[in-house]
């Protein structure tokens, strides 16, 4: 079976948006649940680090898995629409990336101050997501950029 690599960037939006889901549930319905596996100790759990986290969760589904989801559509390249689609994808990576650039960097400097409140595993696990998330990110703007155009637009990889 052959595929293009529009339908592998189609895969990895599919992919982190299935990733977002999974973290937006425990912390919109089970704050204290998503932080016990966050913060050092059960003192760390105030009413304020819970409104925090759902506010996080809010955040994650409105400013992150909904421009992905306006990402996946795939337009036919007759009908038109192709050039404005790429562009949606490429700024919402651009500006993704941007972001977790900023939070990675802030978590490994919160790991090595010691003093945040987080676990140290919080923190690497979180620094090393957002490095990995960056890496697809400028593998697809600028290894492949090709990848982001429609289906029928896209070259083959296999």
């Amino acid at each position: 079976m052959s595929f293009n690599g529009a339908r592998l960037f189609r895969y990895a939006l599919l992919f982190e948006m299935s990733a977002n889901f999974g973290g937006i549930i425990p912390c919109l319905f089970a704050p204290e649940l998503a932080l016990s596996y966050l913060v050092k100790g059960p003192s760390q759990i105030t009413p304020a680090a819970l409104s925090m986290t759902q506010w996080f969760g809010a955040i994650i589904l409105t400013a992150f898995t909904l421009p992905l989801a306006l990402c996946y559509p795939n337009p036919v390249p007759s009908q038109g629409g192709t050039s404005e689609i790429v562009a949606w994808r490429r700024l919402t990576y651009i500006f993704f990336a941007a972001g977790e650039a900023g939070i990675g960097t802030t978590m490994l400097f919160q790991y090595m101050a010691g003093n945040s409140g987080m676990s140290d595993r919080a923190l690497l696990v979180g620094a090393a997501t957002m490095g990995l998330f960056l890496g697809m990110r400028a593998f697809f703007l600028y290894a492949r950029p090709s990848w982001m155009e429609a289906q029928g637009n896209a070259k083959k990889v296999m």
